[in-house]
């Protein structure tokens, strides 16, 4: 017994002293010479973030190379001075509880497919080291979101979106739950939503390195068969035994996979290291950990056009080269700069290349896009002057909700689809024999082949309000402009009329406007004729009254008198126009009336919670109230 207390006591002394207290620090890089910042990125510093533009970095530091710093003249200030102490105090607040674990994960994208088999699909893509090994570990695995999800549809454009490849950057999972329940959320019921799900194969992979997002979010080595005096809470790598001592030790073991990729890895020892307690450790060989082996053979069977890998810290959106400066071909450069300042107008992030932060090799988005030809983003969510790695819970949701306009717009610009564009007709016209609509139809971003447009295709469609099909209006080129231009009849019509534009190319490609036409559509009221008929002129006299109750949850009563007899129709629109219920359309008596109206749509189903618009028309008058649905 003395014996193992004594062995216990030195093994015990020892992890102490490997555990001395480490900082997260930022760096002033200005008194730094060349040489000086090589030397520094060799003491193995574990980089968290670099500012090129304000020539700073933050980095998690040991008192040895606070030393070098200080022996060097090179400024510093302590972000977190103990980064154990602060670890333990974010565990004791329940921080965690604002991020999904593994197992919640995984519950959840089974609760995803459970109650919505027609949209998602789980397919478990591979094992992580742990469980490849045979210590515990977990699947990696990956979610699929189209409208026939059982289906691989070649014509339908594929995206990957990932996250989580470094185990401590725990909020990029959470980026991606939020876009999955959007998408899930708003099929049926938003146009561009709909339109993505009906025409894309969406795939997620919410933790691309599982076994260290365990490992960062359990907190406890006391639960696994290794110890360690080191809060986990600031681990980046896997869970590689690399001395195949049965052990897991945090300063020897573990590899970056987001060095362990193919392309140009270990080209050299800036962009990675050959040293196996390096933060930056590339691995034995190109694609040794499991976790790579995964996204490389799902990758390759698949056709991705775009893929975005999420990361923090640093509002960021990065692109290829990381391995080099050297540019890109003049072409894909162009793309590529096009796509990051279209994804980052709505997050303002900064776009640029990887290698513009600093050197890496072995990176997911070179792999991906110089072995696949795929646009290959890496986004670092969180700024780094208020979030870093651990934002404030008030700042959780906000960092998610800024990216879900770039993820969509991804989604979108994949599918190569004709782009239309016209100026909106004036909302009210007075009735005349054609309303001209100007267009400007073009070829989109070229991500893959070029492809001609059919001009044979290009159409206008239009209806009245009172006629459920659309009729076509011819489109003709103007040669003078360039552009297009359609013809909707106007003689005879008046009231509500909507319409949207058309385009296809040679590949039998859609493009439309609005986005997701017809389920959206545009629209103009057209006055009625001024010389009408003396029984036309007479006034309806008709008052629509407010809903009752309102706010309501299952139902509410709409009532409305008229003063003699008319045709009447009472409709249900939400706010961007789009009807979701007629109640009425008929003759009614002199009089009270009332009709209730159950919450459903025109197909039966729950509308959701929301503002909605109820109009009482007749041939000359019309009245609005609005409407309040809460769930």
């Amino acid at each position: 017994m003395l014996k193992k207390t004594a062995c216990y006591v030195l093994l015990l002394s020892a992890a102490i002293m490997a555990a001395a207290p480490v900082s997260l620090v930022r760096i002033d890089l200005t008194r730094l010479s060349q040489h000086e910042l090589q030397q520094l990125q060799s003491l193995d510093i574990d980089i968290a973030f670099v500012d090129r533009a304000n020539s700073r970095m933050d980095a998690l530091i040991s008192d040895q190379t606070a030393m070098w710093l200080t022996e060097h003249g090179a400024a510093f200030t302590s972000l977190i001075t103990d980064v154990n102490t602060y670890a333990a105090q974010l565990r004791q607040s329940g921080y965690f509880d604002h991020f999904r674990s593994y197992p919640q994960m995984v519950s959840e994208m089974q609760e995803i497919v459970a109650s919505h088999p027609q949209l998602a699909l789980m397919q478990d893509i591979g094992d992580s080291y742990l469980k490849w090994a045979g210590r515990g570990g977990h699947d990696v695995w990956a979610l699929k979101i189209s409208d026939d999800v059982t289906t691989e549809d070649s014509s339908e454009a594929e995206v990957l979106y990932m996250s989580n490849i470094h185990a401590r950057e725990i909020i990029t999972p959470e980026v991606l739950f939020y876009f999955i329940h959007y998408l899930i959320d708003n099929y049926g019921r938003d146009a561009q939503v709909t339109h993505l799900i009906q025409n894309r194969e969406l795939w997620f992979i919410p933790s691309a390195n599982p076994d260290g997002h365990e490992y960062v979010f359990q907190g406890d080595p006391d639960q696994r068969d290794w110890y360690s005096m080191t809060d986990p809470l600031w681990w980046r790598k896997n869970m590689r035994d690399n001395n195949h001592d049965g052990q897991f030790k945090p300063f020897d073991d573990g590899v970056d996979l987001n060095r362990n990729f193919g392309f140009a890895w270990g080209l050299d020892n800036d962009g990675s290291s050959p040293s196996e307690g390096s933060e930056t450790y590339r691995g034995p060989a190109a694609f040794s950990e499991p976790e790579s082996q995964i996204i490389r053979d799902f990758v390759k069977s698949k056709n991705f056009i775009i893929s975005l890998s999420y990361h923090s810290y640093g509002k960021l959106w990065l692109y290829p080269w990381g391995y080099t400066h050297d540019p890109l071909p003049a072409r894909d450069a162009a793309v590529f700069q096009t796509l990051a300042d279209s994804c980052t107008v709505h997050n303002n992030y900064q776009p640029q290349t990887g290698a513009e932060l600093y050197l890496t090799n072995g990176d997911t988005d070179d792999w991906f896009y110089g072995e696949c030809g795929i646009y290959a983003f890496t986004p670092e969510v969180g700024d780094a002057d208020v979030d870093g790695f651990h934002p404030d819970t008030t700042r959780i949701l906000p960092l998610i909700e800024e990216n879900l306009p770039a993820n969509l717009y991804v989604a979108r610009v994949a599918g190569e689809e004709p782009i239309v564009h016209y100026e909106k007709l004036p909302a009210t016209l007075k009735q005349q024999p054609f309303f001209d609509l100007e267009m400007t139809i073009k070829k989109p971003l070229v991500l893959t082949d070029s492809v001609d447009l059919d001009p044979a295709s290009f159409r206008v469609y239009y209806r009245p309000e009172n006629d459920f099909h659309f009729s076509v209006a011819p489109v003709q080129p103007d040669d003078s402009t360039g552009n297009y231009m359609a013809e909707i009849p106007g003689d005879k019509m008046h009231g509500k009329v909507y319409y949207y534009a058309e385009a296809f190319d040679k590949l039998g490609r859609r493009g439309t406007l609005p986005l997701g036409a017809p389920m959206a559509v545009d629209s103009i009221y057209v006055q009625y004729p001024t010389e009408v008929s003396h029984q036309a002129r007479q006034p309806q006299f008709f008052h629509l009254v407010q809903n009752y109750p309102n706010p309501f949850n299952s139902s509410t009563t709409i009532s409305f008198n008229t003063g003699r007899s008319a045709r009447l129709s009472l409709t249900i629109f939400d706010l961007c126009g789009r009807r979701i219920q007629r109640l009425a359309n008929q003759d009614y008596d002199g009089g009270g009336h009332t009709v209730v109206w159950d919450g459903k749509n025109n197909l039966g189903e729950d509308a959701p919670s929301g503002f909605y618009i109820c109009r009482l028309a007749g041939d000359q008058q019309e009245q609005s109230i609005k409407i309040l649905l809460l769930r």
